[in-house]
């Protein structure tokens, strides 16, 4: 009964999650690279550069962001890899990678959520928006670069910030269910003691006395 709540023998021992080694993601860096974007866009207007070269220089200066974005969701991932004891269907590699292949990047930003989100809720710990919100707003994020770099990369480090919170808040929780922290287990010999019955007073015998 105690091994169901520990996970430490039989099917619970593989099937059961353990708190990950690594570290979140520092998501608000991504701010700051949508902040120097935005400032780069700026001084650009006013020094009235070619509109050739602006988009050039703006496109050069918003892969460091995107890098970092994809380093994010790595991490993420690795986390889930951790926690699953490599049982996650999608490996940290796979979910970054995805998002350079031309089409399909734009389904894969609806299937890595949905599968997380997914995961998260069926695990009872936490509740998550569903995937399909989740994909829509990162694709949304995504167009949204193509008017302005600044607020699109901001859009999408907000929506990563959430799935990053969610999943701590998942990893706190079992952290919190460590066997250390569980109800010690009773002491084995208290049901090796033996039954105590009780037992009826001893009838009294009549004593036969000689008829006078």
């Amino acid at each position: 009964m105690f091994t169901s709540i520990t996970g430490a023998t039989g099917f619970e021992a593989e099937t059961a999650e353990q708190v990950p080694r690594s570290s979140f993601p520092w998501i608000w860096v991504g701010f700051l690279f949508a902040g120097f974007f935005f400032i780069l866009e700026i001084v650009l207007v006013f020094t009235g550069a070619e509109e050739s070269a602006v988009r050039a220089l703006l496109t050069l200066c918003a892969l460091p962001g995107l890098i970092y974005w994809l380093f994010c969701v790595h991490r993420l991932h690795k986390i889930l890899e951790e926690m699953t004891h490599g049982r996650y269907p999608i490996s940290p590699g796979e979910a970054a990678l995805k998002h350079i292949i031309p089409f399909y990047n734009l389904y894969w930003l609806f299937k890595w959520p949905g599968e997380l989100s997914e995961y998260i809720n069926r695990q009872g710990r936490v509740r998550m928006i569903s995937g399909a919100v989740i994909g829509a707003m990162l694709l949304l994020a995504t167009l949204s670069r193509i008017f302005d770099g600044a607020i699109g990369l901001a859009f999408l480090f907000g929506v990563t910030l959430y799935i990053s919170s969610r999943l701590k808040a998942h990893v706190k929780a079992l952290r919190g269910l460590t066997p250390d922290q569980l109800p010690p287990l009773p002491d084995p010999r208290i049901f090796s003691q033996p039954i105590e019955t009780s037992t009826s007073p001893a009838q009294e015998t009549v004593g036969g006395s000689g008829a006078g």
